[in-house]
């Protein structure tokens, strides 16, 4: 192996992957062989090695080389050869070969490379937004289905430019925080088990070798170091990770999420305006079993700094939130994780005198968990389940200090909004595993017919259970996350686990939003009073007590009697009444849940001497917002009587 007339240099920084410097490229590789490893390069978009370059022999003991090669970055992409296996850099920052979204692999060892990442990007005045949580709303999306819909109406579909597009949208609703389903490159074909016989020859399942084949298929080179006779498929025959988690060239964005060739440009180009337009971005990351927390720091340290993200959500890897939570990087970016240990949380504290009460206040906010608590309480009190209501009073106040929660109602990973109003059971046959994917405890409830119906009772229905678990969401303290499309209507028609299915089942269908206005209009007027209420999005959990000797508690429950919260195993209704004052106002907000199938009547408690109440919100009403200068004032300032499955809001002003 020779050097090809470039010129290389002995390179002592230990930093993997490579890095495109005035004196030429540094290529850093972890060989795994125990021998000195070597550069395969390739010129632009081929798979023919053009040179063969050995690494010099380390200065230090060890597995790690490193060195600087001199050459036109533009013009070349790049593998390692590991004794005799040919490797794409593990630490690849762009990817070469898999540009077609849901292109059959190639079967050569040289058919995905690594390329360079070239050029300085102008960020102008890019700056962080630095949303407090407490001040977030959260919109999770998947970046190829949020716009691949013929009717997305924008150019780039299923791409960063194509999401670009849809930014105007994201702000009008009220959004300040997109959460995306993975975006850096991943192999999104997979070989179904059943097809293995079909792609091994006949000596290889005699001698033993399927289950082999099976481990190494499913690993991170997945197809492209495996040789084998394919001509017993056809594309179909493969089947699509269509959301991404699992194995990854995780410092690479997404090839095929790109309308240009360029995927970290365009990337680039999506978080600068998102900036420029107040709105967050955070990535989830599901890092391998296998991968060392030295990777997942620099991984996440990389994109931080290269790509100004705000924050990562780490789904998959619970062991990992300890340590992830002391890094510095999360001193001014977000980590948010599915649990994190007590000390964690007491160690993001600290304790201060207010009106001589000692409280726990947080030092920063930059940790947030994300789990099923609130959806799993919330979903079966929606649907009208006895001894539910008390979980979901403990839910509506949550926000720990020093750990931020984020609250939903639907994920990815579960039915959309309709469907939870439209389906009692799954329907995952079309997934290929015979309805076993998916959970079975969605605590959906079908509002009285199985999947979609046009009889009028029953869509009025269902269109009144989605504005409550919206009410539900963003009107409970800790950050809410929004599902995309749920807003107008996205359905998957029963399937509550489509990781495979890179369809229209997953697409969003915008047409819907044109048939969905009442419902897109309630969602953006209730995140709008939300934000016009500081009360419902405090920095600290409510603590039931008027600890200000204002004559009212922060927070306080009351039921058919005022001040009595009636949390009986077969209550399905209470009120929540806010005093505004903890939170700068100068009013009151009453919150009345009834998700029985009767109408109830709710105390009301005494106001201050010239205020009045007022209903400002009733999600049995089509416009479920009164106009803001023609608010109807109750007669009767004592109690009030609220519809079946209906949340109103009321409002003590003077």
């Amino acid at each position: 192996m020779g050097d090809y007339g470039f010129k290389i240099l002995q390179d002592e920084n230990r930093t993997p992957g490579t890095r495109v410097c005035r004196d030429g490229v540094h290529f850093g590789f972890y060989a795994s062989r125990g021998i000195c490893p070597a550069l395969l390069l390739y010129r632009k978009g081929g798979e023919e090695v053009a040179a063969t370059i050995d690494f010099p022999e380390p200065s230090a003991p060890g597995n790690f080389f490193s060195m600087k090669v001199k050459l036109p970055a533009d013009e070349y992409e790049y593998n390692f050869l590991d004794g005799d296996e040919v490797v794409t850099d593990p630490y690849a920052r762009r990817l070469a070969g898999r540009e077609v979204y849901g292109q059959a692999p190639s079967l050569s060892p040289h058919g995905l490379r690594g390329a360079f990442v070239t050029g300085n990007y102008r960020w102008g005045q890019d700056s962080l937004p630095k949303i407090p949580f407490h001040e977030a709303v959260m919109y999770h999306l998947h970046v190829r289905g949020f716009t691949m819909h013929k009717n997305s109406g924008v150019r780039g579909k299923g791409t960063f430019s194509g999401l670009r597009y849809k930014i105007p949208y994201l702000k009008s609703l009220g959004v300040n925080q997109v959460k995306l389903m993975p975006v850096y490159d991943f192999a999104e074909l997979k070989i179904p088990e059943y097809l293995f016989s079909h792609c091994f020859s006949g000596q290889d399942l005699k001698n033993g070798n399927s289950s082999a084949a099976v481990e190494a298929l499913t690993s991170q080179k997945e197809i492209l170091a495996h040789a084998f006779d394919r001509s017993h498929m056809s594309e179909n025959d493969f089947q699509k990770n269509y959301w991404g988690y699992g194995p990854g060239y995780y410092f690479a964005p997404k090839a095929s999420y790109a309308a240009s060739e360029r995927a970290d440009i365009e990337f680039k180009d999506l978080v600068k305006a998102l900036h420029m337009n107040g709105i967050e971005i955070i990535l989830e990351f599901s890092f391998d079993a296998d991968t060392d927390i030295g990777m997942i720091c620099n991984c996440l340290a990389y994109w931080a700094e290269e790509y100004h993200v705000d924050g990562f959500s780490i789904v998959g890897r619970d062991d990992l939130s300890a340590e992830l939570a002391k890094l510095p990087l999360f001193e001014s970016r977000k980590l948010i994780c599915s649990w994190f240990p007590d000390g964690i949380v007491k160690k993001n504290t600290k304790e201060c005198k207010c009106n001589c009460k000692t409280r726990l206040v947080s030092q920063k906010h930059w940790i947030a968990q994300s789990n099923d608590g609130f959806m799993n309480d919330a979903r079966r009190l929606l649907k009208g389940d006895i001894g539910t209501l008390d979980a979901f009073r403990y839910r509506t106040r949550q926000n720990p200090t020093g750990c931020a929660q984020i609250n939903y109602m639907t994920n990815h990973d579960g039915f959309t909004m309709l469907d939870l109003v439209s389906y009692n059971m799954k329907y995952n046959d079309e997934n290929g595993e015979m309805g076993r994917d998916g959970s079975d405890s969605n605590f959906s409830w079908n509002c009285g017919e199985e999947g979609p119906c046009a009889k009028r009772r029953i869509s009025q229905l269902r269109l009144q259970q989605r504005k409550n678990a919206y009410a539900m969401m963003l009107l409970s303290q800790g950050t809410p996350m929004l599902l995309a499309g749920d807003e107008f209507g996205n359905t998957q028609l029963g399937n509550n686990n489509p990781w495979c299915q890179d369809n229209e089942r997953t697409w969003l269908d915008w047409s819907r939003s044109k048939t969905n206005r009442e419902l897109t209009e309630y969602v953006r007027e209730l995140l709008a009073f939300r934000r016009k209420h500081p009360m419902l999005h405090q920095k600290s959990e409510p603590q039931c007590s008027d600890y200000r000797s204002t004559g009212y508690p922060d927070l306080s429950f009351h039921g058919e009697r005022a001040w009595y919260g009636d949390i009986r195993q077969s209550s399905l209704h209470m009120g929540c009444l806010y005093s505004g004052v903890y939170a700068g106002e100068q009013s009151f907000l009453y919150i009345a849940w009834n998700f029985h199938w009767e109408e109830q009547q709710f105390a009301l408690p005494l106001l201050p001497d010239k205020y009045a109440w007022y209903r400002v919100m009733d999600t049995s009403l089509p416009n479920s917002f009164p106009q803001a200068d023609e608010p109807e004032q109750l007669e009767d300032a004592r109690s009030f009587v609220a519809p079946p499955r209906t949340v109103v809001v009321l409002e003590g002003k003077e």
